[in-house]
């Protein structure tokens, strides 16, 4: 009789232990997000260029397509491809910093793959401004593409989780302010019903035809409400458009906007908007036939980005058919855009590269022109929404790399790379870029005349201490 009572008593404990694993809260929805205010500073505050120099390279690695985010706490992460060239591999690097990017520690290798032949390629970084950090790519071997999550500032990263369709490329990824939402557009492919049955002739005419009929294209956008365990799959914008996407933002209502080049016709520059849970889209036409004199629908860099500021109004820069100037055009209420705005310098022979980001009522976008066979990196800002802009603001006049000094211009990676730029929440944004030989160039824009985590800005409040909400306690892992 005993021993039957001990084993309904120990059955009993084991169910309990159960339950309560199942039902504890997650380490990752414990918690949302309250956005603080962001500083205001003087009403005659420009942005100051502080320094421009070389992250540490990682020996036999070139390091194109960087990707930063920061923190308010004094965090920057940057993250970007490491390309070895025998056998041709790529893995993903990271590099660390904790005091505002004044100084970094040596990038770690994240995939440890690519000298084996893998290819995990175009990594995108995100936070939510807090202590979580998510990093998205893609992996040719799997085809499928892969999310890492990190709630130590980065520091240490969780095992891969995939998202579970495939072919992907190119995937970009949103936070939402309150931190509850993740959202990763990326360009997709699937086998269709016309995928050959027998090896293709080589001297087929209709060759071309059928391996372009043996997949079928379309622009993914999925999303995630529980930091990045699982992920729902919406709508196409474009039907079954070869799309390639450059930015995605999500609000705290769940609406989305992603910026893209759609393939066909020279290429298009699209923005596209679901404001009903991505049963339906409104898609914007930015510039009809982009690049008509390239070869390659897509590289050329002359992609539009999208970002969201403080008041949920969206930004978009892009660049003109022909690669002449850099424009900008923001939209209160996700239906109506302004006039579009000039960034770039008159008299120059060639745009690039566009990258924004915006917090608060700050808007930061950086961009690159050529004067002859020389680029130069530049960056504007915008306090008050994106009605005025700073001076152009050279960002490339001397850079600072570990053997030499760069002066009067650099030479491009090449023709699909990508630049970046992110405000940490105080007013030091950070712009970043390849140069040729893969070497990271990272410029730090002061507009806060001090520059010191915990530092109380002359004209308001800094950002208080993390303030977090408990959400329910009852959410599984």
């Amino acid at each position: 009789m005993a021993r039957n009572v001990a084993i309904l008593i120990g059955t009993i404990a084991g169910l309990l232990i159960v339950v309560w694993l199942w039902l504890r809260p997650s380490p990752w929805a414990e918690a949302i997000l309250v956005p603080a205010q962001y500083p205001a500073f003087r009403q005659d505050a420009q942005p100051q260029l502080v320094n421009v120099s070389q992250l540490p390279a990682l020996n036999g690695y070139a390091s194109p397509k960087p990707v930063v985010a920061a923190d308010r706490f004094g965090n920057v992460a940057v993250v970007s491809h490491g390309v070895v060239n025998t056998p041709l591999g790529i893995d993903i690097l990271l590099w660390l910093s904790g005091d505002r990017g004044d100084s970094w520690g040596q990038p770690e290798n994240l995939t440890k793959s690519g000298k084996a032949g893998e290819i995990n390629f175009d990594p995108w970084l995100e936070t939510d401004g807090d202590c979580r950090y998510y990093l998205v790519y893609a992996q040719r071997r799997q085809g499928n593409l892969i999310s890492l999550r990190s709630k130590d500032f980065a520091k240490s990263w969780s095992r891969s989780l995939q998202i579970p369709w495939k072919f992907g490329d190119r995937p970009v990824l949103g936070t939402s302010p309150n931190g509850k939402t993740l959202v990763v557009a990326a360009a997709m492919t699937e086998r269709s019903a016309n995928v050959p049955t027998e090896p293709l002739d080589g001297n087929d005419p209709k060759r071309q035809e059928k391996l372009r009929a043996a997949v079928v294209s379309y622009a993914g956008i999925f999303v995630s409400s529980d930091h990045g365990s699982t992920w729902g799959k919406w709508t196409s914008p474009f039907g079954h458009e070869n799309a390639i996407p450059f930015a995605v933002v999500v609000d705290n209502a769940n609406r989305v906007a992603a910026s893209w080049v759609i393939e066909g016709d020279g290429s298009r520059s699209a923005v596209s908007v679901s404001q009903d849970g991505g049963q339906t889209w409104t898609n914007t036409t930015l510039v009809k036939s982009l690049q008509p004199d390239r070869p390659h629908p897509f590289n050329g860099e002359r992609f539009p980005v999208i970002a969201l500021d403080g008041s949920d109004g969206l930004h978009v820069a892009y660049v003109t058919a022909g690669a002449t100037k850099v424009l900008i055009q923001s939209s209160a209420d996700w239906k109506t855009w302004k006039d579009a705005a000039v960034l770039s310098n008159d008299s120059i022979d060639e745009v690039r590269m566009a990258a924004i980001d915006a917090c608060g009522p700050m808007v930061h976008v950086t961009w690159m022109e050529r004067i002859s066979n020389n680029w130069q990196a530049y960056y504007r800002g915008s306090r008050d929404s994106g009605e005025t802009w700073s001076p152009p603001l050279c960002l490339s006049k001397s850079i600072e790399f570990s053997d030499a000094s760069i002066a009067n211009g650099f030479q491009i990676y090449g023709d699909d790379d990508q630049s970046s730029v992110r405000d940490d929440g105080l007013g030091r944004v950070h712009a970043l870029w390849s140069v040729h030989g893969g070497r990271i160039a990272h410029a730090i824009v002061d507009w806060s005349s001090k520059t010191k985590v915990g530092e109380q800005n002359d004209a308001a409040e800094l950002w208080p201490t993390r303030k977090m909400k408990s959400t329910s306690a009852a959410t599984t892992r």
